[in-house]
């Protein structure tokens, strides 16, 4: 089965099907943070782990988010 990739701010997130803990083939998530800390997580966990850090699951997209404009002056009127 192939990995689906989503991104939230400052995260990214694989998500596959297989059999990571010897229980069977469920969803894993491998989850990197800005700091390139890696977490496997299950969907329960990822959702625990996105809250910790002020995020939800619905904040996850399939598109990488273009980078923010650091200057104010810079946006769009």
């Amino acid at each position: 089965m192939g990995t689906t990739v989503l991104y939230a701010p400052g995260w990214r997130v694989e998500s596959a099907v297989f059999d990571r803990d010897g229980t069977g083939e469920r969803t894993w998530n491998r989850a990197i943070d800005s700091d390139g800390v890696e977490y496997w997580r299950t969907t329960s966990g990822l959702q625990e782990l996105l809250h910790r850090h002020g995020l939800d699951m619905g904040d996850l997209t399939l598109a990488q988010a273009p980078p923010r404009l650091t200057d104010p002056d810079d946006a769009c009127e």
